[in-house]
């Protein structure tokens, strides 16, 4: 007997000439205030005529949203379906972290942007053609999070493929990233899951789930329907038979009677849920007994989703790490002995610092789109040396070895960390400017992925005026790339001979700023990310005169009220 069921590809194929139901909550009959919010707020990016080819959009990564084909990423409504007029004001309000759409709440107020949202409803007809009310997503059966939960996700994330865009560990550098392109034939990046302030529409568990159920429109993104999972409409326990089944099927073995009739029952139900799903993606009406094979079986479906949104909230911190200022500033902590080297579990009893990094948009060729946003620091000292450890998410590794075959040019990844050349004369003194110096001339560490275990001294006094020193420090260097992100570690000596390079005291506030190098995102020159001037400082030991001071001063107190009684005695006799 041979096996058969309805695969990803034809259901994919069938999902795809459905067309997209519409529906009409506010009639758009066009709004002269939104428009005129519009020309002169959103136009400049989304285009006059809503095509998401406004004069910006040229630069800006992901491209801003065409309205003309109704795809819209952020809704709360299921796969297919149009967002509903909250989920377009939502957006309007808070903006699209991660993104060039920024937040609309300071700017205008409710009134105004209730008045956008009607006027880019103009933009697809779809809006008017249709009085059904869309279908939302019921959150009603939320399994709450939990370690069982998470774990439970985990296997899924794995079992569901979501590896090969989001990568092992959600960083965003799975192997299909790359290759990775939306519906207008953009590029485009998978998320990085374990930053959940630039998730886009909501970090919450509920949140993740609505983009599992209803999909991101318009991206590699798909809706979690009835083709996603293996042997939808079957429970747990029926599917692990089925498996067993098609495995002795592809074995060659001879199934029994009792087991064909056994693997007919499954595929029958398979086949029915299948079809029950297309039928509803088409908003064809359905029979009840077919109504209740679609929606046991989706419940499987949010059950496993709401699993895999609870593993997803894991992957990220509560809240975004703090900046590397005031009381989260980098502070070199001493130790005795050797320092440790790259993998040394002696840095996990150090927080990282958190640099944020932005595109560098002052000097052409400019970054408008950076794909880096942070640089993780921490360092330790001991009597004669300093290392620092630092981290980055990057999707791709690229080296110089590897030649665009568009531009001819080769990307490449790197970093290079910057001090002033001359230490502060005081918290007064300006530093010199920030990208790369100019009259005041900066000290640089730079790091490429071609030479994985050197680092190079520069010194510039500007972006386009960069020299790499005659004499070359006398560095440990160790870097490693696993599943998106990079660690460099950087050891050198507190004191060189080289008046161009960094001395270090400790309890002095030393400048740093930083410049990192995206290869797979275009970054080369001065197209890159960088960051601000910050701090560090070694941190001296805690004095030991703290612990003599206090017996002393008791001990002198007590001397004196000796003394003060034996003055009272006296006079007393």
């Amino acid at each position: 007997m041979r096996i058969t069921m309805l695969t990803f590809t034809s259901l994919l194929i069938l999902a795809c000439v459905v067309p997209h139901p519409s529906y009409a909550q506010e009639t758009p009959e066009g709004s002269l205030i939104g428009k005129q919010i519009y020309d002169k707020s959103c136009a400049h990016c989304h285009g006059l005529e809503g095509r998401g080819d406004g004069s910006a959009a040229e630069n800006l990564l992901p491209r801003p949203r065409d309205f003309t084909r109704g795809l819209y990423k952020i809704r709360s409504t299921e796969s297919g379906q149009l967002p509903t007029d909250k989920d377009l004001f939502d957006i309007i309000t808070v903006g699209m972290p991660g993104t060039s759409m920024p937040e609309w709440e300071t700017s205008l107020d409710v009134k105004e942007r209730e008045e956008v949202v009607k006027y880019i409803k103009t933009f697809y007809s779809g809006f008017q053609e249709n009085e059904n009310p869309p279908r939302e997503i019921s959150l009603d059966d939320k399994i709450p999070y939990s370690q069982e939960s998470v774990e439970i996700g985990k296997d899924l994330y794995v079992e569901l493929g979501c590896v090969e865009c989001h990568g092992k560990l959600g960083r965003g550098d799975g192997t299909s990233a790359p290759t990775l392109v939306d519906a207008w034939d953009f590029k485009t990046w998978p998320a990085n899951l374990t930053e959940n302030w630039n998730f886009r529409g909501g970090s919450d568990s509920e949140d993740i789930f609505k983009r599992f159920i209803g999909g991101i429109a318009g991206s590699p993104m798909p809706a979690f329907q009835g083709d996603t999972f293996y042997h939808f409409g079957l429970t747990a326990e029926q599917s692990e038979q089925y498996a067993t089944l098609e495995k002795k099927v592809e074995d060659g073995e001879e199934l029994t009677t009792e087991e064909e009739e056994r693997a007919a029952q499954y595929f029958e139900i398979n086949d029915t849920a299948a079809t029950a799903a297309l039928d509803w993606a088409e908003g064809l009406e359905m029979s009840p007994e077919t109504l209740k094979i679609y929606n046991d079986a989706m419940k499987v479906v949010y059950e496993k989703s709401w699993h895999l949104a609870n593993y997803v909230k894991s992957l990220s911190p509560e809240k975004r790490p703090d900046f590397a200022i005031g009381k989260h500033v980098l502070r070199s902590q001493y130790l005795q002995g050797e320092l440790p080297a790259l993998t040394d579990e002696t840095w996990n009893t150090l927080d990282y610092s958190y640099y944020p990094l932005i595109g560098q948009i002052v000097v052409e060729p400019r970054q408008f789109n950076p794909s880096i946003d942070a640089v993780n620091v921490k360092s330790f000292y001991n009597d004669t040396e300093v290392a620092f450890l630092f981290s980055w998410d990057d999707k791709t590794h690229n080296t110089s070895e590897e030649e665009n075959e568009e531009t001819g040019k080769t990307y490449e990844d790197a970093i290079a960390i910057q001090f002033p050349v001359k230490p502060r004369k005081g918290p007064t003194d300006p530093k010199p400017y920030f990208i790369f110096g100019g009259r005041k001339p900066v000290y640089l560490w730079q790091w490429k992925a071609s030479a994985p275990d050197t680092l190079t001294e520069l010194t510039a006094k500007g972006i386009n005026n960069v020299e790499e020193q005659e004499v070359q420090g006398d560095f440990a260097v160790e870097s490693d790339y696993t599943d998106g992100r990079y660690m460099l570690w950087v050891k050198r000596s507190l004191k060189t001979d080289d008046k161009k390079d960094l001395q270090l005291d400790v309890a002095t506030f030393v400048p740093i700023a930083f410049s990192v190098w995206d290869g797979g995102n275009g970054d080369i020159d001065t197209k890159r990310v960088i960051s601000s001037w910050y701090s560090f400082v070694l941190e001296p030991l805690p004095s030991t005169r703290r612990f003599i001071y206090p017996p002393l001063v008791a001990l002198l107190s007590f001397g004196l009220l000796v003394g003060l009684r034996r003055i009272v005695q006296r006079r007393n006799s």
